[in-house]
């Protein structure tokens, strides 16, 4: 899905055409209604607007597209503009409003792909020819506040690719008067030419450096950071520094601000004249409070309707939208509003505060003999002591951090995983095992199996780590001579709080018989126990998560677990409790309403035909009679709920059509996770707003 968010190319449709594109039917003018819109939005200032729309080509062939433009200045509605079309790409409004500078790709097809020859176009808005600005694909202007004079950002060259994904490596400017004399600005790393943007002062740069990692480049100090997953990053037009990154979903922008907080979120949902639907090709106008971009997309294409939106003074609300265009298959629009330069009430060029580099996970490889860290995909190397195979069992599933999701299943460790770790720790008579657990609010009564290692008869275990109502609780087998058996010692670790959805890290080491348990960074308990060794520990099972877990239905997740055939010092515990902190520092938590909803229609059964292999979400429609805790505001939603996992089927909600019942929802962009997987949706689900029934999954019934 991400993959479609970041290829502006990928909506090339080659499809056959005739000779001739057939007249728009669709009228040039904006209507009454919506030019009112847009004049209130911008408040009475001129708006000029330009982007591109496709047309059919023939297959095989390059695209073929067209410049258009509105602007309230010439009274002329939407018109095409002067460039003769073809492979065109990213046009910019100049910012002293005298024209446009686009991109003439030069796209040659061959049997790897497509190469580029890209130029660089200088067009006014009288219609003339355009003018060569040299090599290159223009991705930004920006007025040099030295001399006003307006600077051209463009990647010099091109790589070829398979995919069609716009990608240099490296970054000039050059003034449109004097292209020939060029400056680099960036060449650190690759970057996509589709997604940039520059802050007022010069010093910022948002972008993908390359996709898919969307992010701010400090152009001063060639460095980068990227504070979430996702796309068509966008910096705010003063120098506030305020970046906004569009999530996978295409329906909601993440938003950060140096040295402010963990950020914020921006959605349509609900605004009043949007329709729904996905958003694509963001981008900030030379008003800090007023964005652009594409939708909506009921659908997977890549080309739609130019919208606008005005932002509260503090970029943190959706204020207004109005439609620019009706109809039509826009991509890559730039707004210029008259008198845009103001400033947001963020702090302006902020001093920002360096964030410490991450410290590399695990915080030691002494005496590590396992460790498991999620499959979240972008990890540079394995670990050294990483099991050969960690595999989900039951209705076990990958969390939307990519974590072990215990609610409905367990995962299982391979056999020399196993082995490993009760070889070691019974030759070192040490033991230390941490984790990040993350739980919703669970009410007694409960008993749930976190972390274990079973013996190898799985008559118990040689260590397990419960969650045993509000308390942590750890049995361990100790000792084991010829003259005296080993002994399971059941130690109540320490009460736990759990506020819902907050991952809290938990350490216990256990040294001879000193046991001592960490949590989030504070010893909470450290005794003598009486018997001490782990010679009863044999090669046996290492499992996560319960496969038969106790009392109230449980959710939880589990992340970072590592085991050590020694004790870690308590500086150790302190250390890895603060590279714990960074790892999770900038997540949000999912957003959670629970509804009273009547169930309007469900899936249909999916024929033999279609097969019953992998996983597959089932996605029906609700009509919502009551909120008791969030926000829905559509009367009338479509909810996804597991439907198969791992080819097993899961048991529905209990609810009849016609009939109501109490559901926990969440919203479905908050699960990057879904993307990818199969989903069986009901015949009116399409258009309406998705959400994810968040509920424990029973593990299913064992097979005699």
């Amino acid at each position: 899905m991400l993959a479609g968010v970041g290829l502006l190319l990928a909506g090339w449709a080659l499809t056959g055409c005739s000779k001739k594109p057939k007249k728009s039917l669709i009228p040039a003018s904006l209507s009454p209604v919506a030019a009112a819109a847009l004049n209130e939005l911008a408040a009475g200032r001129p708006v000029s607007a330009v982007w591109l729309e496709e047309t059919s080509v023939k297959k095989g062939a390059p695209p073929a597209r067209q410049l258009f433009v509105y602007r309230t200045a010439d009274q002329k509605g939407i018109h095409r503009l002067g460039v003769e079309g073809g492979d065109l790409a990213r046009p910019l409004v100049s910012p002293d409003g005298k024209g446009v500078v686009l991109t003439r790709l030069g796209m040659t097809r061959n049997d790897s792909g497509f190469s580029f020859a890209p130029q660089v176009l200088w067009q006014g808005w009288d219609g003339s020819a355009s003018k060569p600005l040299g090599v290159g694909m223009a991705v930004e202007l920006w007025t040099n506040p030295a001399d006003g004079t307006t600077m051209v950002y463009a990647v010099e060259t091109l790589q070829p690719s398979a995919q069609l994904r716009l990608t240099g490596e490296k970054l000039v400017r050059f003034r449109t008067d004097k292209p020939e004399d060029r400056e680099i600005i960036w060449t650190e790393t690759p970057l996509n030419a589709e997604q940039f943007q520059i802050s007022r002062d010069g010093r910022r740069a948002a972008g993908a450096f390359p996709f898919p990692k969307a992010g701010l480049a400090n152009l001063e100090t060639q460095t980068f950071t990227s504070p979430a997953p996702g796309a068509w990053a966008a910096l705010a037009s003063d120098d506030s520094y305020a970046l906004a990154v569009l999530d996978g979903t295409r329906k909601r922008l993440r938003c950060f601000a140096p040295n402010m907080d963990r950020g914020w979120e921006l959605t349509l949902s609900g605004a009043a004249g949007w329709p729904e639907g996905g958003l694509l090709h963001p981008r900030w106008s030379n008003d800090p409070r007023v964005l652009t971009f594409t939708g909506p997309y009921p659908e997977e294409t890549t080309a739609a309707d130019i919208w606008l939106l005005r932002l509260r003074d503090d970029l943190r609300r959706v204020e207004k939208v109005a439609r620019l265009t009706e109809g039509r298959k826009a991509l890559t629009p730039s707004v210029l509003i008259e008198g845009g330069t103001q400033s947001s009430s963020l702090p302006q060029e902020p001093v920002v505060v360096p964030k410490p580099e991450p410290k590399p996970w695990p915080s030691t490889e002494d005496g590590l003999v396992f460790a498991w860290e999620s499959a979240k995909p972008g990890r540079e190397k394995p670990l050294p002591m990483a099991p050969g195979s960690l595999t989900p069992q039951g209705f076990a599933t990958v969390g939307r951090h990519f974590e072990m999701n215990l609610s409905g299943g367990w995962y299982e460790a391979d056999e020399a995983a196993a082995a490993r770790i009760a070889q070691a720790c019974a030759a070192s008579s040490a033991w230390s095992m941490e984790l990040i657990l993350t739980e919703r609010t669970t009410q007694p009564p409960v008993s749930v199996r976190l972390a274990a290692l079973m013996r190898p008869d799985g008559r118990g275990e040689q260590f397990a780590l419960y969650r045993v109502d509000r308390r942590l609780v750890l049995r361990v087998l100790l000792g084991g001579t010829p003259e005296r058996p080993p002994v399971v010692y059941p130690v109540v670790l320490t009460n736990l709080a759990i506020e819902g959805d907050r991952p809290v890290q938990v350490i216990v080491t256990l040294r001879n018989n000193r046991l001592s348990c960490w949590v989030d960074g504070q010893m909470m308990k450290s005794i003598e126990l009486e018997s001490s060794g782990f010679a009863g520990w044999g090669a046996g099972k290492l499992i996560f998560g319960d496969p038969q877990p106790y009392g109230t239905p449980w959710t939880g997740w589990m992340e970072r677990v590592a085991v050590y055939s020694r004790a870690l010092s308590d500086e150790e515990c302190r250390t890895s409790s603060t590279t714990a902190d960074q790892w999770i520092q900038g997540r949000t938590r999912p957003t959670r309403s629970k509804v009273q909803a009547k169930l309007i229609e469900t899936v249909p059964a999916a024929s033999p035909a279609a097969g019953q292999d992998g996983d597959a979400l089932s996605l029906s429609t609700w009509e919502v009679d009551q909120v008791f805790m969030g926000q829905v505001d559509e009367k009338r939603i479509a909810v996804a709920q597991w439907d198969r996992l791992r080819s097993k089927a899961v048991p529905p909600v209990a609810v009849e059509p016609g009939k109501s019942g109490e559901l926990w929802l969440e919203l479905w962009e908050d699960h990057p996770e879904l993307e990818g997987v199969t989903v069986r949706p009901s015949p009116q689900a399409a258009g309406l707003r998705r959400y994810f029934l968040g509920r424990p999954l029973a593990p299913p019934a064992a097979t005699p």
